[in-house]
Order: C-alpha cells, then sequence, then structure tokens
C-alpha cells in the first residue's frame, strides 16, 4: 500500500492528493471515466522518480507493458496514471512540456512492439495517435503550471493518464452514446474550469482535430501548439 512510504514521501503525497481531486463530491471531475476508475479500484499506477532517467524510463516502459497486456480483464474502464517526483527546481510551463513529450518519445523509440498498421505515423493525420504495445491510447498530462484550466493542475509534478482505446471503444464519437458522453464531460468542464474547454479540444479522427494537440493543453485559450514535438519511432 502507498501508505508504507509514509505521509511525508512524494508518492504518498502525490496519490492522496490525486484521490481526493478525483473523488472530491463537493466539485465533480469532468471525466467521470476518472472517478469511476477510482471509485471501482480499476486504476494502475507507477510512481517514476525522473522523467529524464534511462532507468526509470525504462521500468515505466515495463510496466505499460505489462498493464496493455492484461488491461482488458482489470476492467472496461481502467487507467494508467504515472506520478512523477517533483524537481527541486522551480519548473516553468515549457519544462513540463518538455518532460512530457521525451516521455512519450522515450517509450515510442523503445516499445518492444512495431507500431499498430491501422494508426498512421504522422500526427498532423486525424486518425494519429499515441500507441505503445500495439495498442492506441488516449493520454491525458497534469501538471502544477494549470491555474485556470483546474481539471489539469496538479501541485506537485508531471501527472500521465493513459486510457487503452479497448476502453473506450463503445463510446467513439460517431456513435449517439458517445457522442452524449462528450457533451457530458464538456459541460462538466465548463462548470470546473476556470476557462471555456480549450478549443483544440475535439473528437478523435474527423478532419478538424489533432489528438496530439489535446495531450498537454496550454493553460489559456489564446494559445495553440502549432507543431507536434513527436517524431516517428526511432532508437534514441
Amino acid at each position: 500500500m502507498i501508505e508504507a512510504y509514509g505521509t511525508e514521501d512524494w508518492r504518498c503525497k502525490s496519490f492522496i492528493h490525486f484521490q481526493e481531486n478525483i473523488l472530491d463530491e463537493s466539485s465533480p471531475f469532468p471525466c467521470y471515466f476518472a472517478v469511476e476508475a477510482e471509485k471501482k479500484g480499476l486504476a494502475r499506477y507507477i510512481f517514476i522518480d525522473s522523467p529524464y532517467d534511462k532507468n526509470e524510463l525504462n521500468r515505466l516502459r515495463d510496466g505499460l507493458y505489462e498493464y496493455i497486456q492484461v488491461y482488458q480483464k482489470i476492467g472496461k474502464r481502467t487507467t494508467f496514471i504515472t506520478f512523477f517526483k517533483p524537481s527541486s527546481n522551480n519548473l516553468q510551463a515549457e519544462d513540463y512540456k518538455r518532460q512530457f513529450w521525451h516521455v512519450l518519445q522515450y517509450l515510442a523509440n523503445h516499445d518492444p512492439d512495431p507500431w499498430p498498421s491501422d494508426i498512421p505515423h504522422n500526427p498532423e493525420d486525424p486518425k494519429w495517435e499515441f500507441c505503445f504495445a500495439g495498442e492506441p491510447i488516449f493520454v491525458v498530462a497534469r501538471a502544477p503550471f494549470y491555474s485556470a484550466r483546474k481539471s489539469r493542475y496538479t501541485p506537485y509534478a508531471l501527472e500521465i493518464t493513459m486510457q487503452p482505446r479497448g476502453t473506450l471503444d463503445d463510446i467513439t464519437g460517431d456513435t449517439k452514446k458517445g457522442k452524449q458522453v462528450r457533451k457530458t464531460i464538456r459541460e462538466r468542464l465548463k462548470q470546473y474550469d476556470l476557462i471555456p474547454p480549450h478549443p483544440d479540444i475535439g473528437d478523435y479522427g474527423t478532419e478538424q482535430t489533432r489528438e496530439w494537440m489535446q495531450y498537454i493543453l496550454p493553460d489559456t485559450n489564446e494559445e495553440s501548439v502549432v507543431r507536434c514535438p513527436f517524431t516517428k519511432k526511432g532508437r534514441d
């Protein structure tokens, strides 16, 4: 159990804040799938000391790979959350974004399995999304630099949530259920965040939507990432 680390340990602090944030009934978290996963014990967690240390990133790679092999047995809305150790430096938004993209690039570069044949390699293709272990994955980052976008805020360090696309295949954007789910989540976002949903948020596969632009959103709606930092798989 996480308590074994002691209440002052960064892992314990990060986890407790995460759980309290997701399960706070006085201020319902917008993504009710995250709430469901937490309530039902469907979430899996890993704690990583550094977003740059190769040994730590290999440990993340192995943990994520193991999770992908078994996620369908865990539950329909299971998630995989990575908590990173807080830095002793005063990091800015660009530092956290750099960390995030480095982690995703490292995972792709050291993926034991080939990129899925039905997912484009070009991030500018509407059908592109991050993949690992042969599985397309929905990715969301949270970090301390957020203030207006409260749903993306966490006080300690970078946090990455990954959800295999197989956990969402019954609520795709072209289904009635999927459309209702997205409408509900976006309405809850409007109530939760201090600003409207970012204009880059869209439905996967639609011509105007780019998945990567939604991974680690800016804190204002006036900003937008114009070039994807992610490149094709290749050993570093």
